[in-house]
């Protein structure tokens, strides 16, 4: 009776189901990278999780939707940690959600996406001349896919101070590397996020690897290695900033993903920030004003395609990942 009363769950505002929250976290599922469902089926889960409340237009969100945060301690904004859809709509809603929080009192605000992988594509892109060499997918975003279009992000470090490797397509540009943090493309379309040799490996079912440094998050953790040397470990900033610039990347227990990125952000406080967006496993991305970017964008026939930057102090358009960019990068389209 207790589980029926959960799946039933309570009203929320203007009458909508809110779900219940599971007391158990469920561990990150071994079906990322396969053709099996990313979450437990059958209508119990349905209820417990899908049902969230979120109103677009005239009618709720069909597709599942990440549950409002409270804002990070030290935070005073009231809108930090509720989510808004972003991107291109698909026929259940919307596949990607954005928020914002201040993870440290003063701190600056930084950006945070979520990705449903169960609705939404990622490919990885090379840049014209990042890693070098020719790709399947490679410099921009074609015209073509562009109606399906959710989001593009910026990739790791330029290739001589990544300390790893990048593959694609059945071809290797640069060695993986053991050890390594590694965005994993599958051939189905979802990604994951892990070590290269334990948590993430080749398989026939990878597409593209692209590495970057050490694991920032693990087991639902910051990582010791966040405050070990980090303007080394992590990468040297303008100005020898400890907090400046960075993004992240991560995985969420239930196989979706989490995107980081802000100006005043140290590699700890980025990680801190990434598993409080619900991050288990995590990444830096890249850093430096220049590089951090999170763009959405919308399409309709009329208009054809817009996009929009996570913050307004990111410093390239939208448009240069349509345009041909010469670094890598990563492109989201709804399924």
């Amino acid at each position: 009776m207790a589980l029926l009363a959960l799946a039933m769950g309570v009203l929320g505002i203007a009458g909508y189901a809110t779900p219940a929250i599971a007391t158990a976290r469920p561990k990150v599922p071994k079906a990322i990278g396969s053709q099996s469902p990313l979450r437990p089926a059958g209508p119990l889960y349905l209820q417990l999780q899908s049902r969230h409340g979120v109103t677009l237009a005239s009618y709720p969100q069909l597709w599942y939707s990440p549950l409002n945060h409270s804002p990070m301690p030290g935070d005073t904004n009231p809108s930090d940690g509720v989510w808004r859809p972003i991107g291109t709509e698909g026929t259940g809603g919307y596949a990607a959600f954005a928020t914002y929080a201040v993870p440290y009192p003063g701190a600056p605000q930084v950006a945070i996406a979520w990705i449903d992988q169960g609705h939404a594509k990622t490919q990885i892109y090379a840049g014209t001349s990042q890693p070098g060499g020719t790709w399947p997918y490679e410099g921009a975003i074609a015209s073509s896919v562009q109606p399906s279009l959710i989001a593009a992000f910026e990739g790791g470090f330029i290739f001589n101070v990544s300390h790893g490797g990048w593959y694609e397509g059945g071809q290797t540009g640069l060695p993986l590397v053991s050890g390594a943090a590694s965005v994993v493309e599958y051939t189905d379309g979802t990604v994951n996020v892990g070590s290269w040799g334990t948590e993430v490996a080749m398989t026939p079912q990878v597409y593209a690897v692209r590495q970057n440094l050490v694991m920032l998050v693990d087991n639902g953790q910051v990582l010791p290695v966040a405050q070990d040397n980090p303007l080394v470990t992590w990468g040297y900033s303008l100005g020898n900033l400890l907090y400046t610039w960075r993004s992240g990347l991560g995985v969420t227990a239930n196989g979706n993903l989490v995107w980081v990125g802000g100006p005043g952000l140290s590699p700890q406080v980025l990680g801190e920030t990434l598993v409080w967006a619900g991050a288990v496993r995590a990444m830096q991305l890249d850093m430096n004003p220049l590089w951090v970017n999170f763009a959405s964008y919308d399409y309709s026939p009329s208009a054809g395609i817009s996009g929009s930057n996570l913050l307004p102090g990111m410093a390239y358009a939208p448009s240069h990942y349509l345009a041909g960019f010469w670094r890598d990068f990563l492109a989201v389209f709804l399924r």
